[in-house]
């Protein structure tokens, strides 16, 4: 009885061992998230935008647009766990603005605005599935505003300017698994403006938020 409780052990031994090894290494395989080194990731974003005050023009108010939609693509790698650099694109097309008269009539405006931005981020906890981080970009940014007749809403004329744009922000994502990643971001987006812009609304910048969904991939 003792040799077979014996060689029953024995048999038993190689099992048992090749069954830890594999619980190691189902461990091990078990999904990581967080972000790592030489990771690049593409994200789609979607939300509003709404611009950040309004101007005047012989004592009226002068909205060039209201609260509109934003859309965009971004392409970024993490150099660093906690730090990524990347090339980020941003529309942001605003509904049309109060009505205003002028000496040719009564007018109203809708704008948009487009972006190239060179961008970085720093995270908190990166290797945690949630994360938080504050974001910088740094590039171009077109600007256009159609002036419309209030009553046939042709279009009478359309001004436009090409200058420097920056934006700051903040946002939260969270790893929906290894390679999906889901979050929000906000921004606060400065354009300049110049030529017909500047010339026709007498101000050398436009400034406006944006907050939006995002959804990002991993390769």
């Amino acid at each position: 009885m003792k040799k077979l409780f014996i060689l029953t052990a024995l048999l038993c031994a190689p099992a048992l061992y090749a069954a830890q090894q594999y619980t190691c290494c189902t461990y091990e395989e078990t999904p990581k998230y967080g972000l790592k080194t030489n990771t690049t990731r593409v994200e789609f974003y979607g939300g509003v935008a709404l611009p950040e005050k309004e101007w005047s023009e012989n004592g009226q108010t002068l909205q060039i647009g209201d609260t509109g939609f934003s859309a965009g693509i971004a392409f970024v790698r993490n150099v660093l766990p906690w730090l990524t650099v990347g090339l980020d694109g941003n529309y942001a097309g605003f509904s049309k603005g109060d009505d205003l008269t002028t000496a040719a009539g009564t007018v109203n405006y809708r704008s948009g605005v487009a972006t190239g931005l060179v961008t970085g981020r720093v995270y908190l906890f990166p290797h945690a599935m949630t994360r938080l981080y504050g974001t910088a970009g740094l590039g171009a940014g077109y600007m256009y505003a159609k002036e419309k007749d209030a009553a046939s809403g042709d279009t009478n004329k359309t001004y436009d300017s090409t200058d420097m744009a920056w934006m700051l922000g903040a946002g939260l994502e969270f790893d929906l698994d290894e390679t999906v990643v889901f979050g929000a971001e906000g921004r606060y987006n400065w354009v300049g403006l110049r030529s017909e812009m500047k010339d026709r609304f007498g101000h050398d910048n436009y400034q406006y938020w944006t907050v939006m969904l995002k959804l990002g991939v991993k390769f």
